[in-house]
């Protein structure tokens, strides 16, 4: 705006639009113009409640917005792992279809191959046109290669339940652990009853919570004490840091 010779309007820009262009100074790095859009900007008094009240609420809102969204993406990701288990028996299925028909394609082309190398005529054993027979020259050798080649793709499934399974125990220990840690903040800082926090901005952490807790208590889960007590720092210096604004 300076550039073009607008500059003396600064003073009349609407706060939204002040806004708008603070914005898109900030996006092409222009520090110079953000900072003339910020030192015209009108100044107000005003008067608010006390931030003791003011901050606490807007901290607590915001902690507990947080634990929601590591809550809601562990979650998330449990119930797509479950997905995951409720799709694998269709695919090993897929899977076991698929290298039958590929075993049978290639041993039916290396048959007619041999067969023709060999001099001869017609079709091969097994594969003539008349089923009687097809039936009657087919050889038992390729039943017991495709039964052992289909059991090693149903092994092929074992690994991928044993990943689903650890990363749905790390999914669970690390959302109750972040879920602990604000049930202790809300004691030791605010002296509430997390539950209760959550019932006053409702929010449905906890019934999503429960929903993990019960996962867990299924999963076997142990918590890492020292992973609770870090978050359970992080919301308290966060807590600190936002009272301290209104020192």
């Amino acid at each position: 705006m300076r550039r073009s010779g607008l500059g003396k309007l600064y003073d009349r820009l609407t706060p939204e639009e002040r806004f708008r262009l603070d914005v898109l100074a900030m996006a092409r790095g222009d520090a110079e113009e953000s900072e003339l859009l910020t030192n015209t900007c009108p100044k107000r008094d005003y008067i608010m409640n006390d931030w003791g009240f003011v901050g606490r609420w807007e901290a607590a809102r915001g902690l507990a917005m947080l634990t929601y969204m590591d809550l809601a993406k562990c979650l998330d990701k449990i119930q797509m792992i479950e997905a995951l288990r409720v799709a694998l028996p269709y695919l090993r299925t897929v899977w076991q279809d698929d290298t039958f028909w590929a075993y049978f394609d290639g041993h039916e082309a290396g048959s007619r191959h041999a067969w023709r190398r060999a001099g001869k005529e017609g079709d091969p054993p097994g594969y003539e046109e008349d089923e009687d027979e097809r039936v009657e020259g087919m050889d038992p050798a390729p039943e017991e290669d495709v039964r052992k080649w289909v059991a090693k793709v149903a092994e092929v499934e074992k690994p991928i339940t044993g990943t689903l399974d650890r990363v749905e125990r790390e999914m669970a220990r690390q959302g109750l652990s972040v879920w602990k840690a604000f049930v202790g903040f809300c004691e030791e800082e605010m002296a509430l009853d997390a539950s209760k926090l959550l019932c006053a901005l409702a929010l449905p952490i906890a019934d999503r919570a429960r929903t993990l807790e019960e996962l867990a208590a299924r999963l076997e889960v142990e918590l890492d004490a020292e992973d609770v007590e870090g978050y359970r720092e992080i919301m308290g210096q966060a807590w600190r840091q936002a009272l301290a604004k209104g020192a």
